[in-house]
C-alpha cells in the first residue's frame, strides 16, 4: 500500500486520505510558486487550516511532505502528457503536443517554467530520498515519451533504425530548457523556438 494510503503503517481513513491530499496539493503549489526551502510544515497548517498534531499525524517530516509533493507534481504532469500523447498517431501529430504546451503555458500566470524542473533546481544533489523521487519523476515523463515514440515505429511512422530512447531524451531536454528560458526571458518564443526544433529532429526518423 502506497505512503499516499498510509501513516505510521496504518491504513488511512476516506477522510484522512482526502485530508493528506489537500495538504499535498496546497504545499505543492506553495512549494513550486515560492521553493522548498520557503515553505514550512507550519506555514501549510495555517494556510490548509490542519493543526500542527494533524500534519505529523500525516508527515513524519518536512522531507516526508516534501517527496509527497514531487508524487502529486510528477502525478499532475504525467496525467497531461498522457492526454496530448494519447493521440499521436505520426510524427507530424507531435504538432499538436507541442501546440498545446506552448498554450498551457501561455494561459499560466506568468511564464512560471516547469514545475518539476522547479523543484529539481533545489532538490537534486542533496541527500534525501525525495531527491531520488525527483530523478524517478522525470524517468516517469521520459518514458512516457518512450512509450509514444515506438508505438509509432511499431505502427510504420517511424523508421525502425530510430531509437526511441534517444530521440525522447532530446525532445524532453528540448521542452525542459525551452521552459527554463522561457521563465528567465518572461516570452514563450524560447519554448516555441525549442519545440520546433525537437519536432524538426523527430521528422528527419519520420518514416516515408
Amino acid at each position: 500500500m502506497s505512503g499516499a494510503e498510509t501513516t505510521n503503517e496504518r491504513p488511512l481513513t476516506a477522510k484522512g486520505r482526502c485530508t493528506r491530499r489537500r495538504i499535498v496539493n496546497t504545499a505543492s503549489d506553495l512549494m513550486v510558486e515560492r521553493g522548498v526551502s520557503a515553505v514550512s510544515l507550519d506555514e501549510v497548517g495555517r494556510v490548509t487550516s490542519t493543526s500542527k498534531s494533524q500534519m505529523y499525524h500525516y508527515f513524519a517530516s518536512k522531507d516526508d511532505l516534501v517527496a509527497a509533493v514531487v508524487a502529486c507534481v510528477r502525478d499532475r504532469i504525467l496525467a497531461c502528457q498522457g492526454d496530448l500523447l494519447v493521440g499521436v498517431e505520426s510524427v507530424e501529430g507531435f504538432r499538436g503536443w507541442t501546440d498545446s504546451i506552448v498554450d498551457l503555458h501561455r494561459q499560466a500566470p506568468g511564464w512560471s517554467g516547469c514545475p518539476l524542473g522547479t523543484l529539481s533546481s533545489e532538490l537534486v544533489g542533496e541527500a534525501g530520498h525525495d531527491r531520488l523521487d525527483v530523478r524517478q519523476a522525470f524517468d516517469s515523463w521520459h518514458l512516457l515519451l518512450t512509450h509514444t515514440l515506438a508505438r509509432l515505429q511499431v505502427s510504420g511512422k517511424l523508421r525502425t533504425d530510430a531509437d526511441p530512447d534517444r530521440l525522447a531524451t532530446a525532445t524532453l531536454a528540448s521542452l525542459e530548457g525551452g521552459l527554463l528560458l522561457s521563465k528567465a526571458l518572461q516570452s514563450e518564443s524560447p519554448l516555441a523556438i525549442a519545440l520546433d526544433a525537437a519536432l524538426d529532429h523527430l521528422r528527419t526518423f519520420a518514416a516515408r
